[in-house]
């Protein structure tokens, strides 16, 4: 089985909204490595902790870790990217890890998660051998689920017909808890970058994660 950490970055409004796209990321586990890939982000967090004095346990949530602000959490801003290129190294050398980026373009002026959240389940059941469970940081539980079994309800001439590889509907995860949607969230946001750099990005060091960030996906899949 295939646990399937999944986060977000950017809103679902079509008005006022400060980003044009809406971004769904999945980092895609395998059960049976599932130790071996959280022995690879402890090796990294680690480091963080001897070269650079990160407490262990901090949350990293990357909109907060990769911005402007001088210092956070005891670290300046290059030394936050530093610590990133650690992580994402790490991730680099697992060959059994997998991702999927999504993107949604509000220009659609069309359904923005519901597609977005549809597309992510079928390309993570094509990636995986076997049964998939979705974890999720995401809130809004009931138009995630809706979009999740959005095609149990289509009987359209493309119908597929209910998943026969997702078990349970998606499993709440609070990303405090969970290195894994941490690292979703991480990428979701330097996607994003790829997109619309804030000032900080526009800089070599944190362009760089961005170029890691997508080698590591195969880039961004639009719904």
């Amino acid at each position: 089985m295939h646990l399937v950490y999944v986060d977000e970055s950017g809103d679902t409004g079509l008005t006022n909204s400060p980003t044009r796209e809406y971004l769904l990321v999945a980092i895609m586990v395998p059960e049976d490595s599932w130790h071996k890939i959280l022995a690879r982000i402890n090796r990294a967090r680690r480091r963080m902790k001897d070269k650079l004095g990160l407490d262990f346990a901090a949350e990293i949530h990357a909109a907060e870790f990769l911005g402007g602000a001088h210092i956070y959490l005891g670290l300046e801003a290059w030394q936050r990217v530093r610590a990133i290129r650690w992580l994402l190294k790490e991730l680099s050398r697992e060959p059994k890890l997998k991702f999927v980026a999504i993107g949604r373009n509000k220009q659609s002026g069309v359904g923005i998660l519901l597609p977005a959240w549809a597309r992510l389940v079928g390309e993570a059941e094509k990636r995986a051998s076997e049964r998939i469970m979705l974890l999720t940081d995401v809130t809004d539980r009931k138009a995630v689920l809706k979009a999740v079994h959005l095609r149990e309800e289509d009987d359209g001439p493309n119908a597929q017909g209910p998943s026969e590889r997702l078990i349970e509907d998606p499993i709440h995860i609070d990303s405090r808890h969970s290195r894994f949607i941490q690292i979703s969230d991480l990428i979701a946001y330097l996607l994003r970058q790829s997109l619309q750099p804030n000032a900080h990005f526009r800089n070599e060091q944190p362009r760089q994660l961005v170029r890691m960030a997508t080698r590591l996906t195969g880039g961004i899949i639009w719904a």
